[in-house]
Parts: C-alpha cells; structure tokens; sequence
C-alpha cells in the first residue's frame, strides 16, 4: 500500500519507451518459459477449495517472488510472467501493459478481460498491485489482493456478464516501486480516459488476509468521534473486510458491500468517507478518481489491523485463508452484481 504523495504524482510519458517495451516484451518471454516450473496446486491438476488455491498462490507470490519490486527487476518481471500464465490458463487472452519506471528498468500491468455480452463498452475494472515494498515478502501486502483477484478471474472464465470485466494486476503502487517512476494504476487510469473508456466501476483488492478477533485489534486513521459523526458504527475488533471509498463514491461503496454481505462469510463493513482523510487515498483506485471514475477499496485495512504491515513478518502463514475465502465469495457477488449492471437506474 502506498502514501498519498506517489499516488498524486503526475503522470510523463518516459522517452525512452519504445526501447524498454521491445526489452520488456523480450524479458517477459524469456520470463514466461523461464518461471514455468512455479506453479500453485491446481495447476499441476489437483482439485482444491478456494481457500487452498488462495493459499497456494500467496505462498508463490511471497516465497518464488519475495522480493518484486523494482530494485529487483527480474524478480518483478517474473512474478508478472506467472500471474499472466495463471489467467491464461483460465482461458484469458492476457496482454502487458508498458509502465515507466524513470530509469533503465523496465515494469508492466498484467492485463486480461472477460468480453461483456449487452453492455460490452461499459467496463468494470477489477485490480490489484502484486508489487511488494522492499525487503517485505508482501503476503498480505499484496499477493492476498492478487490472489483474490485470481480467484475471480477464475470462477468467471467462460462466464461472460453484459459489462466487459478488466481483470488487472498493477505493478509499482508501493512507494519505494514508484518513486521516479509511475504507478501502474496511474498508467492505466490514464489509458482509460484517453481512450474514453467507459469505467463505470473500479475495484481495488489491497491486502484482503489478516484477521483477529482479539479485543481492541482495529484502529482507525481518524478520530473515534469521526464514524459517529457520520452515522457509522465501526467495530472495534478485525473480523471484517472493509469497503472504503470517499463519499462521492456512496452509492458504489453500498453496492459492494450490500452485495458482499450477502454472500460471504465474513462481515462488510461499509466506510464512505470525506475526501479530506488521508488514508482512504492508499491504494490503485485513488488513480481513477484523479481521472473522473469512481472507485473503491477492499481491505483489511492494512496496518490499522496487522502487525507485519511493510514488515519481514508479512508471510503467507499469517493470513487466514477460509476468511479469504469468505471476502471472495462476496466479491464475486458484486461484481456478478456490476457485470450486469444492476447498478443502472
């Protein structure tokens, strides 16, 4: 998760472009047929519950793959290689999308879509950052959001809904990925209003696998009296799954969280908040606000909840993946629920 500086930096096309994009499609070949031995359970033809693919794919990303970020380019690279390899084995077409890092290196969006049957030029936008700050192995931090939106892309394959559904893995969004460079997120949200893409809801899956029910184990990046103030009752206890947006974005914050109430196992709490607090910035989607879209967050709520945020301890055997389990099944009912645009008047 990132702060809200690097989120609001401005996007400049890097000059060098055309160059790194020919290097970058060439390492991501070598990367594709290079990382074809790491593999999650399934793929080697296992049948496994949601809750083990989840774990499976968490534990690539933050043990094959610990340390992607952009000081460690190859590592970055291949850890896209492989998430595109898990879409193209649902049967996605998957394509790179070029991001600017400032320097030689070279960074890219794993990109994949599900066509829409009615409304197929209205686009729901489903994303989440497999990037990881340096020296954390990022379990949580991002493979979980990564993991789940896996999970999502999986169980939709085949299944197509009126509204096409981008499935995106966004590289760069921590700070020390996108210092100098651009955000993935950023990359994309302005491809969308360039090209005057209908995003009529933008996703984000920012850290979904940290749970406690200790007393007193959630806090919050604002004062107490704040969600009284706005009419909310927020919990005290991290045993839910929070939907985030600004208070512009109420309407599509009670879509989600109504629809994933309905069908997970764990409990939604709802946060549409003003613009003025900081923290609600943290994240891919603050990218397609700066460009008009509206968009939420889905979270744990990072370190207002777990200990190992931006931590070595951020490893896979912290998380508890029957809850993830949970937050995936709701949110496939939303965005079944935004597919078929059931949000239209």
């Amino acid at each position: 998760m990132t702060d809200l500086y690097f989120i609001l930096r401005k996007a400049e096309m890097n000059i060098h472009f055309i160059i790194r994009l020919a290097v970058g499609i060439a390492l991501l070949t070598l990367f594709v047929g290079g990382c074809a031995t790491v593999s999650s359970e399934d793929d080697q033809g296992f049948q496994m519950g949601s809750a083990h693919r989840l774990e499976a794919d968490v534990q690539v990303l933050s043990t094959s793959f610990a340390d992607r970020n952009v000081g460690n380019n190859a590592s970055l690279l291949q850890a896209g290689a492989w998430i595109g390899q898990r879409l193209k084995s649902f049967g996605y077409t998957v394509s790179f999308e070029h991001v600017p890092t400032g320097d030689s290196r070279t960074a890219f969006n794993v990109v994949a879509e599900l066509s829409g049957t009615t409304l197929a030029d209205e686009i729901v936008i489903i994303g989440a950052h497999y990037d990881a700050e340096v020296s954390t192995p990022g379990a949580d931090d991002n493979a979980s959001g990564v993991a789940g939106m896996l999970e999502l892309a999986r169980r939709f394959a085949g299944r197509p809904l009126e509204r096409t559904v981008r499935w995106v893995a966004f590289t760069n969004e921590e700070n020390s990925n996108s210092r100098g460079g651009k955000m993935g997120s950023l990359v994309h949200a302005l491809a969308c209003k360039e090209g005057r893409e209908d995003v009529t809801a933008m996703l984000s899956l920012e850290m979904l696998g940290y749970f406690s029910d200790a007393p007193d184990s959630q806090r919050y990046p604002f004062p107490p009296e704040m969600g009284a103030q706005l009419g909310m009752e927020l919990p005290t206890v991290g045993n839910y799954i929070g939907v985030v947006g600004r208070t512009a974005d109420t309407a599509l914050v009670e879509q989600v969280a109504v629809a994933m109430s309905e069908a997970g196992s764990v409990p939604t709490v709802q946060a549409a908040l003003p613009a003025i607090v900081p923290a609600i910035y943290r994240s891919d989607h603050a990218n397609f606000w700066m460009q008009g879209y509206t968009a939420v967050m889905v979270t744990d709520t990072s370190e207002y909840r777990t200990p190992h945020y931006h931590r070595m301890s951020d490893t896979a055997g912290t998380l508890d993946y029957e809850r993830m389990a949970g937050v995936v099944d709701g949110l496939e009912e939303a965005v079944r629920v935004l597919g078929n645009g059931e949000d239209r008047n």
